[in-house]
């Protein structure tokens, strides 16, 4: 395929390098003058009494004006020692109306018209440019040729013998011929990635090759030749289109290649802003105010293509191939567009390397981003299949995972099962034990009562890590069944501080309401969350200091309800963990030796949001540290989930 371009690109690059060039005059500068005509008023004579008046300047090079509304008149003159035909040419083709006028040494006048207003039968030859046939005399020839256009204002004359010049229009031609054969050639190829891969950026680079294709076409004639040789102003609108349609393609594709929303978002935006601009134009020329639009999208795109040295050298930094392809492509694209840009907008002198230049940075599309495009996708390519395969290890990992979690909760399960029996014995010791004190002495005696109250708050202690082991073995709440009673929340709240640490329960004062709403939930899950909760706090809180737990009605958006409030003299939840201690995993530093259950502020929440309440860090304490759980009053519906 590289042979097969190289190949292609030395047919193409053939007739420039011909040793000979073939006879035909072209004019040094100073040997054409030029007048701009702003009235687009001027007749032949007002003309001709204007450059014997020398309102004519002399002209550096070719005419190049950029984009202005006036008339141009140029004038040169010949002279001629035998009598030949000569033609001459007038390019680029895209200039609308060409009035020449020959002033013969006898003294008449020869008047001709041409440009690409001129539907192709009307021509002096079916050219894709503009040549008219002259008839030299022996002696001076004046020749005038008035030039008015709405693209941009440039023009190259030429004088060519005519056997000179049919050669030069089979090469030409040849070389066109290979320069789209070679675009339909790389078009057809991304079209097949396209179907194979199916990633987004081969259609948009298809749709961009296409009308580069057509842009081309019309701006070298051929659109008006081959495409529509009798509809010259579908021909000349066309070509406006197709121009405002390559710059919006052209900065949707390289945001695109270039990842430009990631890395470069000021460059991001900037193309966007580029493309509102090209889809302004295109309207624009719709409407017939293109030569004012095409001037403003050509210099927002000079301003774009400036800005290549930033992505190129983020490109050429990674030391990967494709990138550097990429980059090179991207540095040889804008510096050959914008030296066509520069040419059009008469910034630089025009010429026809401005308008070669334009076409060689499509070349370079071809020989260089075309494989940039192949490797980066195959690339990406290899890293999805490698990256299947690392999923679908993960996934064998996981169902082993699955399969040891699976053993250890039905061995956990069973262990707590097997607990349940020793934990009721010794509870039951202890009641038979304390029921024959009680008949054979009276009530114990306090240290004897004090042991039975360990003995009771151990059981129940190690009851609640036999219920946190069998919740854990259902630890999705979204598979929760829950057993739904009537619970009493003062009862519920003391309950829990007997099964706390003597330690801890001698620090908490209850405060309630004299009426609270009854609840209906799962008694034993809101026993371990509120159990989780009143341990943090004697874990945290310091020495002797008291544990508050204050219980009252209070409605939610209209739900009535009821509230715990537990407080502490604690450090507080530092700012930002407000809600990170009620991830999973996560937990506080410990500030005591008391043992707890472990449960998690995780479990707690996901608890109570599953009875259809909530709890949370108290915000704007200056000391210690508050919790706020709350559950509505209402009756939990079946399955609750």
């Amino acid at each position: 395929m590289r042979a097969f371009l190289l190949g292609l690109l030395l047919l193409l690059l053939s007739p420039l390098l011909r040793a000979e060039a073939p006879p035909v005059i072209t004019f040094d500068q100073g040997q054409i003058t030029v007048l701009r005509d702003k009235s687009k008023q001027l007749t032949l004579e007002q003309a001709r009494a204007a450059h014997a008046e020398g309102q004519f300047k002399p002209l550096p090079g070719n005419l190049g004006l950029g984009y202005i509304p006036d008339a141009v008149w140029l004038r040169l003159s010949i002279t001629q020692e035998h009598p030949a035909a000569r033609w001459l040419e007038v390019i680029p083709p895209y200039l609308d109306d060409i009035h020449l006028f020959h002033l013969r040494p006898d003294g008449k006048i020869d008047e001709r018209r041409a440009g690409d207003r001129l539907p192709q039968s009307a021509k002096e030859e079916p050219y894709r440019g503009h040549l008219l046939k002259l008839d030299f005399q022996a002696g001076e020839h004046e020749v005038f040729i008035r030039l008015q256009t709405t693209s941009t204002m440039a023009a190259i004359v030429k004088l060519w013998q005519p056997r000179a010049f049919e050669q030069h229009l089979r090469n030409s031609y040849f070389g066109f011929g290979l320069y789209f054969s070679l675009m339909l050639t790389v078009l057809l190829f991304n079209a097949a990635n396209w179907l194979v891969s199916r990633r987004v950026i081969f259609p948009v680079y298809i749709g961009y090759l296409l009308v580069i294709s057509l842009q081309w076409l019309g701006i070298n004639g051929l659109t008006s030749e081959f495409l529509l040789p009798e509809r010259p102003d579908l021909a000349n609108l066309s070509l406006g289109l197709t121009i405002s349609l390559v710059a919006a393609m052209s900065w949707l594709f390289f945001m695109m290649i270039l990842e430009l929303k990631r890395y470069h978002r000021f460059l991001y935006r900037f193309s966007q802003f580029g493309i509102a601009i090209s889809l302004a134009t295109f309207v624009a020329t719709l409407v017939g105010y293109y030569q004012i639009f095409m001037a403003i999208l050509l210099l927002v795109g000079t301003v774009s293509l400036l800005t290549v040295p930033w992505p190129m050298w983020r490109l050429w930094k990674t030391g990967e191939t494709w990138a550097r392809l990429l980059a090179v492509a991207y540095l040889l694209y804008a510096s050959l567009s914008l030296f066509n840009i520069l040419g059009t907008l008469a910034i630089i002198p025009f010429n026809e390397w401005s308008i070669l230049a334009g076409m060689a940075s499509n070349i370079v599309h071809i020989l260089f981003l075309h494989f940039a495009i192949l490797l980066h996708y195959r690339r990406i390519e290899a890293d999805h299949a490698a990256g299947i395969e690392k999923s679908a290890l993960a996934g064998r990992q996981l169902a082993l995972e699955q399969v040891y979690r699976g053993e250890q909760d039905n061995l956990l399960r069973m262990m707590s099962h097997e607990i349940r029996t020793p934990i009721a014995l010794i509870d039951s010791a202890r009641q038979v034990l304390e029921a024959l004190d009680v008949d054979r002495q009276g009530p114990p005696e306090p240290e004897r009562q004090r042991r039975y109250g360990t003995i009771k708050r151990a059981v129940g202690r190690l009851a609640a890590l036999m219920d946190m082991v069998l919740t854990r073995e259902k630890d999705i709440p979204e598979v929760w069944q829950l057993a739904k009673v009537p619970i009493d929340p003062l009862a519920l709240t003391e309950s829990v501080v007997d099964m706390l640490d003597t330690a801890v329960a001698t620090r908490v004062r209850v405060l309630a309401d004299a009426e609270l709403p009854a609840l209906q939930g799962d008694q034993r899950l809101l026993n371990i969350a509120l159990l989780n909760l009143l341990e943090n706090a004697g874990k945290y809180a310091p020495g002797e200091s008291p544990i508050k737990v204050t219980l009252k009605p209070c409605a939610q958006e209209a739900v009535p309800g009821l509230s715990w409030h537990i407080e502490d003299n604690g450090p507080g939840v530092p700012n930002g963990m407000e809600e990170r201690i009620f991830e999973k995993y996560s937990r506080l530093g410990e500030t005591s030796g008391t043992a707890g259950l472990g449960l998690g502020l995780h479990l707690v929440r996901h608890i109570f949001e599953h009875h259809g309440g909530w709890v949370r860090v108290e915000t704007g304490r200056s000391i210690g540290a508050g919790f706020i759980a709350w559950l509505p009053a209402r009756k939990i519906e079946e399955n609750l989930p």
